[in-house]
């Protein structure tokens, strides 16, 4: 028999049925094809009832499995899972622990939508939040444990922001700061991102036997994106670890990690305190990541190419390096200038 448009097969051998009613789309899988077509008849006819899967699970089990996947199969930090789960928490305040993923209807995940840009929040964690809520749901139809299929939310547009990179005379003033109040270690550690452009849980992830003070590399193996890389030291980063070396002797951790003997918590702290100290606490882009787009720009306005500055930063695409192209106008002045030679040397 023909399989009729609008019925696909899958792989596991049923049926799965969509079509369009009333500007709504309606899915269903049968075991059969004989049934596909009478539910697909239904569907036009208007007498179709969405039922609930056999296996029906709440949203909380949908988000609490795929969670679980996804932290054992892709987050190599803390911080980015503690975010994830966040992020969940926020879809099951809204929703309710107890709410049936067949209940999810799109009105009611636009409604959420809706819910976060009240409240404030950027498009990009709307975004971001409402991937996790699909995902899940996703997740869960695949395994046949909500009867139609969810609908994707249409993202929102994400401006790209401001990048925020620390002036010569605020790094001075900063390190000057932290020196001053006692935080030596903290001020190394201010410089070390600076220095290495490294994001905040790679630092403190790092450990001693990812470096290699004679050949002054750092090998990154949580990363964000998950694929390791390698850089190499500046001096003044290497002057940092060489202190960090003598201060080891002094860590009551049994830990390997380079900067165990600086509390994660405590540097952010601090962080605050020092953009309050310097006038700059209205300055909400004045954040730790605001080190990691100073590196990325001096290695730019040096002259570095972009591929090079990709791998170096841990950028997961070209793309997201070339933001900061617009900090080469020395490149392009030199360029102008090796045309102007040219011609002349032709005259």
């Amino acid at each position: 028999m023909q399989i009729p448009k609008g019925i696909t097969q899958k792989s596991n051998g049923k049926y799965a049925i969509q079509t369009m009613r009333s500007g709504k789309r309606l899915n269903a899988t049968t075991d059969t094809l004989e049934d596909a077509i009478a539910v697909k008849k239904q569907m036009l006819d208007g007498s179709f009832q969405i039922a609930q899967a056999p296996n029906s699970i709440t949203i909380s089990q949908a988000l609490a499995t795929y969670v679980k996947r996804r932290v054992a199969s892709s987050y190599s930090d803390n911080t980015t899972e503690q975010k994830f789960r966040w992020n969940c928490k926020v879809i099951t305040d809204f929703f309710g622990v107890n709410t049936y993923l067949d209940d999810m209807t799109a009105a009611k995940i636009n409604l959420f939508g809706d819910h976060m840009g009240d409240q404030g929040w950027a498009n990009s964690t709307i975004n971001y939040t409402s991937t996790i809520l699909f995902n899940a749901m996703n997740d869960a139809f695949e395994r046949e444990q909500m009867a139609t299929k969810p609908t994707r939310v249409k993202h929102l547009s994400q401006q790209v922001g401001r990048i925020r990179f620390l002036t010569k005379d605020e790094e001075h003033r900063a390190i000057q700061w932290l020196q001053l109040s006692g935080h030596t270690d903290y001020s190394d550690l201010f410089l070390f991102y600076i220095e290495t452009g490294m994001r905040k849980s790679e630092a403190f992830n790092l450990k001693w036997s990812d470096v290699d003070l004679r050949s002054r590399r750092i090998s990154i193996w949580k990363t964000k994106t998950n694929y390791p890389r390698t850089i190499q030291m500046t001096p003044m980063a290497h002057d940092v670890l060489q202190r960090a070396l003598m201060n080891r002797g002094n860590i009551r951790s049994n830990d390997d990690e380079v900067f165990a003997h600086i509390a994660e918590r405590h540097f952010g702290r601090t962080w605050i305190k020092m953009r309050d100290a310097l006038g700059l606490s209205h300055d909400e882009d004045f954040v730790l990541n605001a080190t990691r787009h100073t590196c990325c720009t001096r290695l730019v306005e040096t002259g570095t190419d972009l591929r090079t500055v990709m791998e170096w930063m841990g950028h997961a695409t070209l793309e997201i390096t070339q933001r900061y192209s617009h900090f080469i106008p020395k490149r392009m002045d030199d360029a102008v200038g090796k045309l102007v030679t040219l011609r002349a040397n032709h005259i």
